[in-house]
C-alpha cells in the first residue's frame, strides 16, 4: 500500500490497529456508528486491488438491496481509501459488520511514507 498525505502521528500501539477503509466506511459519521474510537490516520492507495460491488458470491445487501462495496486482487489496479487508527476494542464490531468477508480477502500491508 502506498499513501498520500499521511500525518506525522504514531502508528498503532498495543491498544490500537490501523484499518484501511473504502466505500461507506470513508465517512466519519458512518465509521463512528460502530467504531467510536476511529481517528483519521491518512489517505491511502491499495495497489493491485480493484473496487467492485457485490460480495464474493455476487450477493447484494439485505438492507438496501444494492451491491456491497468490496475489493479483490487485480494486478495493475488500485483502490483509494483512508486509514483509520482504531482501538482494539472495536475489532468485534468490524468482525460482525464484515462477517461475509472471506478470510483470504484479508491482507497484510505496510504504509510507505513519501
Amino acid at each position: 500500500m502506498a499513501n498520500s498525505g499521511c500525518k506525522d502521528v504514531t502508528g498503532p500501539d498495543e491498544e490500537s490497529f490501523l484499518y484501511f477503509a473504502y466505500g461507506s466506511n470513508l465517512l466519519t459519521e458512518r465509521i463512528h456508528l460502530r467504531n467510536p474510537s476511529a481517528a483519521f490516520f491518512c489517505v491511502a492507495r491499495l495497489q493491485d486491488f480493484k473496487l467492485d460491488f457485490g460480495n464474493s458470491q455476487g450477493k447484494t445487501s439485505q438492507t438496501w438491496h444494492g451491491g456491497i462495496a468490496t475489493i479483490f486482487q487485480s494486478p495493475g489496479d488500485e483502490v483509494w481509501g483512508v486509514v483509520w487508527k482504531m482501538n482494539k476494542s472495536n475489532l468485534n464490531s468490524l468482525d460482525e459488520l464484515f462477517a461475509w468477508v472471506q478470510k483470504k480477502m484479508v491482507c497484510r500491508w505496510s504504509i510507505k511514507r513519501s
